[in-house]
């Protein structure tokens, strides 16, 4: 089989063509807001090194003002991601992270093909000294339960790939990316756990510092007046 392609798009050249538009607002209350963030940028980075809290601090004219991620998403991710404008609301949207009370819902296409339906539930450790995840015993030293729900939403035979929602219950470490590798399907553009490079025709324009997950919408209470919010972001793939 004639594996795609590779992307020969330079990170250079991603991120610098990336860094001319402004990162877009997708929803707005009196003390937070949700951008459709993009893929390649990190949540926060130290000084002097780009990222969604230096972009944002110049965008909205915030250098003096309060900035906070009562969540992170990962570099090569793409998607919704809220920000807290007041400490209060960090605190009560935080809580509502930890408490489980937001509901996370991811695309996601993988290589291989499979109809899919179900929850997955794995125990998932940080590998000591990398940046990374791998599937344990239970038993196993630092294991954590992971759980996410898992439907098909449609299969490519012709690139042997299979578009995936996936919806989070826990919040581990890499957690998507490790449990669909574990299985044999590995999330396409995620070198780290064995995906393929993402062909240049599949993501307009062509990155290559990201992998095809997408964090499509999240549910979770408004900070201002308590209302259950569904904040969608729309997706290049």
């Amino acid at each position: 089989m004639n594996h795609p392609p590779k992307n020969t798009a330079t990170k250079t050249d991603s991120m610098s063509s990336d860094s001319l538009s402004p990162i877009e607002v997708i929803w707005r209350c009196d003390n937070a807001i949700a951008i459709n963030k993009p893929s390649g940028l990190a949540t926060q980075a130290p000084a002097g090194i780009e990222s969604v809290e230096s972009r944002l601090i110049a965008q909205l004219s915030r250098q003096d003002a309060y900035l906070a991620f009562p969540h992170r998403l990962d570099r090569a991710v793409s998607g919704v991601l809220l920000v807290a404008l007041t400490k209060r609301a960090a605190r009560l949207l935080s809580g509502q992270f930890a408490s489980r009370k937001t509901t996370k819902h991811y695309v996601a296409i993988v290589q291989g093909q499979a109809m899919l339906d179900e929850v997955w539930e794995d125990y998932l450790c940080k590998t000591k000294g990398k940046p990374r995840t791998e599937v344990v015993e239970q038993n196993s030293e630092g294991a954590k339960l992971a759980s996410t729900i898992v439907r098909t939403i449609d299969m490519d035979a012709n690139r042997d790939q299979t578009r995936l929602e996936l919806q989070p219950l826990t919040g581990r470490m890499h957690q998507l990316r490790v449990q669909t590798s574990s299985r044999g399907f590995p999330i396409v553009g995620d070198d780290l756990y064995g995906g393929r490079a993402i062909p240049v025709e599949q993501v307009k324009p062509p990155l290559v510092d990201r992998i095809l997950l997408h964090a499509a919408k999240l549910e979770f209470f408004n900070p201002t007046s308590g209302k259950r919010e569904s904040v969608v972001a729309s997706c290049s793939f």
